[in-house]
């Protein structure tokens, strides 16, 4: 996706990873907002960003992601990314 709107309606409320049958360890999740600070981290695959920043909601804005993830191959991927919160 390129855009989330965590507004309640449950729907697309949550930017996450869709658990891919090849990942074994998420090794981490990271968001940033545009000054570089972690909006949200995790290494649950089944944990979200929830468009929350220090118990806020964070402003409509672009932010970057990172993943790395380590495969049932023996692989680390690592990707990165934008994502537009859309209030």
């Amino acid at each position: 996706p390129t855009g989330f709107s965590p507004n309640g309606d449950g729907i697309n409320d949550v930017f996450k990873i869709v658990k891919h049958l090849n990942i074994k360890k998420l090794n981490k999740f990271i968001v940033y907002n545009r000054w570089g600070n972690i909006v949200f981290e995790t290494t649950d695959i089944s944990k979200g960003w929830d468009g929350m920043y220090k118990d806020q909601p964070a402003e409509s804005a672009v932010y970057t992601w990172q993943i790395d993830v380590s495969t049932y191959d023996k692989e680390t991927i690592v990707k990165n990314g934008n994502i537009t919160l859309i209030r």
